[in-house]
């Protein structure tokens, strides 16, 4: 039996209701008294308990999900139960948005339907999850409705405009080609002719435009049919049949919405939320593995591993020529496990033998150091604990340089893909007592959201450069656009990537993922961020990178010709994506990677510190309307999205 659950066995949360009926009507025929059935749920509980204990906590979003679902009368999915409540020994408490706790307690507001509907939640929530790894290894005949079925579904109710299923299914079975490219499904009519090498071998009918299972059905009769002739298709694994329906149907959306294999998706988990490995960032350059650089207090750290130093082997095994994933691959593993890397360095002619032991390693996305009577705060990408980590640091900061002798802070944005969209929000807030911090806009209402910031500037008003290239994209753009709309930052760099899609990831029953934009964003000054980007105040994108460009950029700032409050008027005019003169706005400051030496944006970021008349200048042109303030206090919390990629 496959999980039923759209987010997954393994995402399931809740939500309260806003009124209506407390309890949950259930219908059914009474068969058991009402101390039975109280005692056999005091038996799963005891149960539950027992697994939670030698799980460490894994099944406690079950856990929580099956007693909430129990008194409550409404349920989501998502994978945020630990934000929304908690477990106490006696009850459970829930909290609304402005912090109102409301405890409940079990007991004495159990009616036997409620006892009766949450015993055969958990028993069917249990044998679902239970069954739903068969999936990952199952024949297409046998879990490909299901596993298809479900990434239809997932599209047609959360992506950023209406798609009918028809249309859904007919660009994924486009994807036949790429197993077999004399394979093809014809729409003719109101069939589907499945040819190969121009031969029709069958001829399916369609079902109706929005039937999920008819055109899930369809998609694997296809498939089968395709099959009897095609000798690639009939022995590819079910897998490929679902990666190339799913990104040939993903492809004809937008170039954001993705489709993760399971190896994939563990991969892409293993970057938010961290993973068995030795703590190092690694780059392939001519079949030749290079370390980039080493995570301090990790395990290839205490082992004595080095910047540049190359990996010659793994286990004994050479590794040259080996791709990155691969290589990776290799390096990561069950923690507690040790591996053993044949490594090369500069400055030894043998080889050197290093034995290393995995540890749990969280991906590195802050950096932070003292510049003069400065903060430099980098930020790599946001993951799952990037706000508080950052906090923690320029909090240390300024405490070590003084508030009063503080100059101000560098935020460091270049190169930043994005990442989780809650992260953004509340990296933003840590540098803003009040204003709007972005709007999302989409089809679905969960999209359909305003994020303000609260009291409490990390800072304590103190100056803000941020530095962006043709790289900061997604999350890093909210940030960018936040601060410079809210009057809070200047802006150094080139124009940014221009990403302003939020994507929304689910799990589906083969292991896989579809990452989808299910929603777009918005700057607090309303314009739309997709296809635009971020117009820095100074612009470096066109400047020739030598000794005296940073000295070049002041200069101009110091004449007045750095950009206009035009300028800006006309990118906040844009409040629909990629509109108009889109390409002539961008034009004037192009985005470019600004890499290399000297490092302009930082030159100028420390002149704009250390001379406030200068920093006054440039903040100036892009300082907000009086119209756009906003006296918001509250700060709304992100629930299911994953910006980018953000997955």
């Amino acid at each position: 039996m496959p999980c039923p659950l759209p987010g997954g066995c393994s995402s399931i949360c809740w939500t309260t209701g806003r009124g209506g009926n407390e309890g949950q009507k259930a219908t059914g025929r009474q068969a058991e008294s009402a101390q039975q059935l109280k005692t056999k749920f005091n038996r799963i509980f005891q149960m539950v308990e027992i697994l939670k204990k030698k799980l460490k906590y894994k099944l406690t979003n079950l856990y929580c999900s099956t007693i909430l679902f129990a008194g409550r009368q409404e349920w989501r999915f998502g994978d945020h139960c630990a934000r929304a409540g908690r477990y106490t020994e006696n009850r459970m408490e829930r909290r609304d948005p402005p912090g109102n706790a409301i405890g409940r307690s079990i007991g004495p507001f159990m009616t036997r339907w409620s006892l009766r509907y949450a015993i055969a939640f958990v028993l069917v929530a249990a044998t679902a999850c239970a069954s739903r790894g068969d999936l990952t290894s199952a024949t297409l005949s046998a879990g490909g409705e299901s596993v298809i079925g479900a990434g239809y579904r997932f599209v047609a109710t959360r992506y950023i405009r209406p798609v009918p299923i028809r249309d859904i299914a007919l660009s994924g079975l486009e994807g036949m080609s790429k197993v077999d490219p004399k394979a093809r499904a014809i729409p003719t009519g109101d069939g589907i002719a499945i040819r190969y090498d121009e031969a029709t071998v069958a001829d399916l009918k369609q079902p109706p435009d929005d039937d999920i299972r008819g055109w899930a059905g369809v998609t694997v009769r296809a498939f089968e049919a395709a099959g009897e002739r095609s000798v690639k298709i009939r022995d590819a694994r079910p897998e490929e049949i679902y990666r190339a329906v799913f990104r040939a149907a993903l492809r004809s959306l937008d170039r954001y919405s993705r489709y993760a294999t399971p190896a994939e998706a563990r991969q892409n988990r293993a970057l938010r939320e961290g993973y068995g490995g030795i703590g190092v960032t690694i780059r392939a350059e001519n079949g030749i593995t290079r370390i980039v650089s080493v995570m301090p207090g990790t395990p290839g750290d205490k082992a004595g591993l080095k910047d540049d130093d190359i990996i010659a082997a793994i286990a004994g095994v050479s590794i040259k020529g080996m791709s990155l994933n691969n290589v990776v691959r290799r390096l990561r593993g069950r923690r507690g496990t040790e591996i053993r890397l044949t490594v090369q360095r500069a400055n030894r002619k043998h080889p050197l033998t290093v034995s290393v032991r995995r540890a749990f390693i969280v991906p590195q996305t802050v950096t932070a150091r003292r510049m003069g009577e400065a903060v430099y705060l980098r930020i790599a990408r946001f993951g799952d604990d990037t706000a508080r980590k950052a906090a923690d640091r320029v909090a240390r900061l300024r405490t070590t340089i003084g508030t009063r002798e503080m100059s101000g802070a560098i935020l460091d944005l270049r190169d930043n893909p994005g990442g989780l969209l809650e992260q953004a929000i509340r990296i933003s807030d840590l540098f803003l007592d009040d204003g709007e911090i972005m709007q999302s806009r989409g089809r679905h209402p969960g999209s359909q959201r305003r994020y303000s910031a609260r009291y409490g500037d990390i800072l304590r008003g103190k100056p803000i450069v941020v530095l962006i290239n043709g790289r900061t994209a997604s999350s890093s753009e909210i940030v960018a656009a936040a601060l410079q709309d809210n009057g809070r930052a200047v802006v150094v760099g080139s124009n940014s990537f221009g990403k302003g899609t939020v994507q929304s990831v689910a799990s589906l029953p083969n292991g896989g993922e579809i990452v989808l934009t299910w929603s777009r964003f918005h700057a607090p000054s309303g314009y739309a961020l997709q296809g635009l980007g971020i117009r820095p105040n100074i612009c470096t994108g066109s400047e020739r990178r030598d000794a005296r460009a940073g000295h070049r950029a002041i200069a101009r700032l110091s004449a007045g010709e750095t950009a206009s409050a035009e300028t800006f008027h006309a990118w906040r005019r844009h409040s629909e994506p990629e509109t108009g003169n889109v390409q002539a706005l961008r034009a004037a400051c192009p985005a470019r990677p600004l890499r290399g030496t000297p490092d302009v944006e930082m030159e100028i970021a420390r002149r704009l510190l250390a001379e406030p008349h200068l920093y006054r200048m440039a903040l100036t042109a892009s300082a907000p309307e009086p119209a756009q303030a906003s006296d918001g206090r509250e700060r709304a919390e992100d629930n299911s999205s994953d910006a980018t990629n953000q997955r």
